[in-house]
């Protein structure tokens, strides 16, 4: 049975209460962000009405209830970050006669192809890089920079309250979840965290676990896939495919083997190169070598 490392308490987010399922904290500039433990997500109290950001099926009806907890207005639109499931797969608990659905034109053609009436289509999308609204007076800058997670994905700002979404870009004071986030295109996906630290802001909400971030938790995670792209870079330099393959006792006219017993001892290398970051990020041993293959595999070919 596998064993892991117990969550540290600087990554641990706020107590959620069984009475409710979820918890709602204040970001200031009444903008909220919403947790169930697994998801999260942020939503804005405009004069009019409530802009939320993504619908995710984990916290399904109780985003309606959480918004009630904190305002009697109405939600009058509703941003999708990115097209998939686990994120927007409760919007249609949501939708209702004058709900505006915005994102971009990428993610509302991926929604109509995946035919899901838990998703249903947006009813207002952009083309491009870059699109800003006027929400009751509030502005949203939405850009879709590169493919870093899938594309269409977008980064949401909000310049005057300060604060940053990009879900599914990282998880503050936590390490990369499985291939770094199913990442579309790596190299974008490196590129990403630089793109991050060039807007202004002191809160990021990214989608998953309980807590928001800072710029210094995407600095972190720079720094983290840095180290794993360092480690993987000198792996690759040093352990020998035909060696590998000849340890293994692989059969000479078997390439698929060769690669992938290769690619498993790179792995491995690197694996013992990279620093120890237990101490500044929790999870660090839970998809270490899921996300060193993936660097690995990107150095190597991209």
């Amino acid at each position: 049975m596998t064993e892991f490392k117990p969550v540290p308490d600087f990554a641990l987010g706020p107590d959620i209460p069984e009475s409710t399922g979820y918890a709602v904290t204040d970001l200031g500039g009444d903008a909220y962000i919403v947790t169930q433990g697994m998801i999260n997500t942020v939503f804005l109290v405009t004069k009019k009405g409530v802009v939320l950001v993504d619908a995710s099926p984990f916290l399904g009806d109780k985003l309606l209830e959480a918004i009630e907890s904190v305002t009697p207005k109405p939600l009058t639109h509703l941003i999708y970050s990115h097209a998939h499931a686990d994120h927007i797969g409760a919007a249609h608990l949501l939708n209702r006669d004058g709900l505006k659905i915005i994102t971009h034109e990428i993610t509302g053609d991926l929604v109509k192809e995946a035919k899901d009436d838990r998703r249903p289509l947006p009813t207002e999308t952009f083309s491009g890089r870059h699109q800003e609204l006027d929400i009751d007076g509030v502005r949203f800058v939405l850009d879709y920079t590169r493919d870093w997670h899938v594309a269409g994905n977008l980064f949401i700002h909000l310049p005057e309250q300060r604060l940053m979404t990009a879900v599914d870009s990282f998880t503050p004071k936590s390490a990369p979840f499985f291939r770094l986030y199913f990442s579309a295109h790596v190299p974008a996906y490196y590129d990403a965290m630089d793109e991050l630290l060039e807007y202004d802001y002191d809160t990021i909400v990214t989608g998953h676990m309980a807590l928001p971030g800072t710029r210094e938790d995407v600095a972190d995670n720079r720094e983290f896939i840095r180290d794993l792209r360092t480690a993987a870079a000198e792996a690759l330099r040093t352990v020998d495919l035909r060696e590998a393959a000849a340890a293994a006792k692989v059969p000479h006219n078997n390439r698929q083997a060769e690669l992938k017993v290769w690619m498993d001892a790179v792995v491995t290398r690197a694996e013992e190169l990279m620093p120890s970051w237990d101490e500044r990020l929790a999870g660090t041993d839970i998809f270490l070598r899921d996300n060193l293959n993936a660097v690995a595999w990107s150095v190597f070919i991209d």
